[in-house]
């Protein structure tokens, strides 16, 4: 049934080649092929022929004309996997010629994708020539492809993947296609964070509702970041791909992804006190602020200011005295005019937020219109964790977190590892100094952070220049008044104490 012959050729440089051809003959060498659980038929000896073999071996190929020049058919695993191929019998010569291939590209298809199926289902077709089992052999690949490949419908946004990480110099992305997993470690400085991102069956949403949310799962799997960072990071991470399965936009579902809820009462309602905003602007006029109360703190120590020995004569005449006083109405007019704005301008950046958080209509985000996660999930990652170590705290403006890791592991020493009073002693004074990120997203120390949210002025505005929304965080309270008794409750123990220290 098999002969074959050897033939020895030398070319110009005395290079000997050795080529071997192995005939088969057709009727024997293509009897009893099975492929996807059907049996070709080894009599097929025209286009039409082949086209009906496809039919009956493959009822999950979706042929939308077929004639003897060409067929085109598409397979589709999913709505999100599918791809469309055209094709095209040689008129004269096929099937000693082989037939062409032509996938058709679009959103799912990209044009990277369609190159290189064009290249492999081409070389099938290429290895059958002078038989006419072309097309399902070409199918066959076609179908292998489809349902054994996961990044079918990421393809493009995997592309556009591997090229953020490669724009980081330390960092490096690992394509696993037969598991559909991505193993992605991101270095920034001596600070790195190692994890796994697994594609669902039914990306960009998930075969089942078990792993709704799922459709990009995030693993962790090695990180110099201390636990509660980590965690942080990696359940915005995932809680962005929830939402986007949902059907929000990159942006929409970033934003209420954030693991630092705003308070309920913070709608921008008119009922709300006005809350100051520090802007750039607004810190800009710090120092003329600083000015102006040191001005009416001498013009009514002016005013009240008594001879020395005899507290019922005043120290000024009368005129300077009323100057004093005109001068002080007039700068308290000026300056009321200038917050009347601050505080209409404001106004109108709460009602701005208020529509924003409203127009997110949970209702219409019911999963029915999946949204591509794999690309927003990388640059979020890639955004947050390479930042992170550069990142500075807006009061003090130092780095929020140490160069080195270890130093900032030793800032989260828990309760239970300090024993004794020394361990207890060191640990508040870490706590002083551990990064925590609040509602707007930037990172303060504890302290800078403390004084922040407990000295006034009152629901200020963060003061990194990119930022300027409200900060808010679980640990400090969110009601301005509540903020405004705290402290006042503490300067009126404070001037208490230093009275009773006037007696001793």
């Amino acid at each position: 049934l098999l002969s074959y012959s050897c033939i020895i050729r030398a070319n110009d440089k005395g290079e000997e080649h050795t080529r071997i051809i192995i005939v088969m003959p057709l009727e024997e060498s293509f009897t009893g092929i099975s492929i996807a659980g059907g049996d070709l038929n080894a009599d097929a000896a025209s286009v039409a022929d082949e086209i009906a073999d496809l039919r009956r071996n493959y009822p999950k190929v979706l042929i939308s004309t077929a004639t003897k020049h060409f067929l085109k058919a598409s397979y589709e695993r999913t709505n999100y996997a599918q791809v469309k191929v055209t094709l095209t019998f040689p008129d004269d010569d096929y099937p000693s010629h082989a037939l062409i291939v032509d996938v058709e590209s679009n959103n799912i298809v990209p044009p990277g994708l369609k190159k290189k199926l064009d290249k492999e289902l081409g070389k099938v077709a290429a290895d059958l020539a002078g038989h006419h089992q072309q097309v399902c052999a070409v199918f066959h690949r076609l179908i292998s492809f489809v349902d054994t490949n996961r990044f079918v419908p990421c393809w493009r946004e995997l592309k556009q993947c591997v090229e953020l990480v490669k724009s980081s110099n330390k960092s490096t992305i690992t394509i696993h296609d037969a598991k559909g997993r991505i193993k992605l470690r991101l270095q920034a400085d001596k600070y790195y964070y190692a994890c796994s991102i697994t594609i669902d069956e039914s990306y960009p949403s998930t075969k089942t509702n078990v792993d709704y949310g799922k459709a990009c799962l995030v693993t962790m799997e090695s990180t110099n970041f201390p636990p509660k960072i980590e965690v942080m990071l990696s359940s915005q991470a995932q809680e962005l791909v929830r939402r986007m399965q949902d059907g929000m936009t990159a942006d929409d579902a970033f934003h209420m992804s954030n693991p630092i809820r705003a308070p309920k009462h913070f709608q921008g309602d008119s009922k709300e006190p006005t809350q100051v905003r520090l802007t750039r602007e607004a810190l800009k006029g710090l120092k003329h602020d600083t000015e102006t109360l040191k001005q009416v703190h001498d013009l009514r120590q002016l005013n009240a200011e008594t001879v020395q020995g005899n507290g019922k004569i005043k120290a000024h005449a009368a005129k300077e005295r009323k100057d004093a006083r005109r001068t002080i109405n007039k700068i308290t007019d000026q300056e009321r005019i200038k917050d009347q704005a601050m505080e209409e301008k404001d106004r109108q950046w709460q009602l701005e937020e208020q529509a924003r958080i409203a127009g997110y209509n949970i209702s219409e985000f019911d999963g029915s219109t999946p949204q591509p996660s794999l690309l927003p999930l990388v640059t979020f990652l890639m955004t947050k964790i390479l930042k992170l170590p550069e990142e500075t705290c807006p009061c003090c403006t130092q780095n929020s977190l140490p160069s080195n890791p270890d130093e900032l592991k030793s800032l989260y020493l828990t309760a239970s590892t300090a024993k004794t009073e020394a361990e207890k002693k060191a640990r508040k004074v870490a706590k002083q100094k551990r990064p925590v990120r609040t509602y707007c997203g930037c990172w303060y120390h504890y302290s800078c952070l403390n004084t922040f949210m407990t000295e006034p002025p009152f629901g200020a505005a963060c003061l990194a220049s990119h930022c300027a929304r409200r900060v808010y965080h679980p640990d400090w309270p969110d009601e301005i008044r509540q903020l405004e008794r705290t402290w006042a409750n503490k300067q009126a123990r404070k001037r208490e104490i230093e009275d009773a220290g006037m007696f001793f």
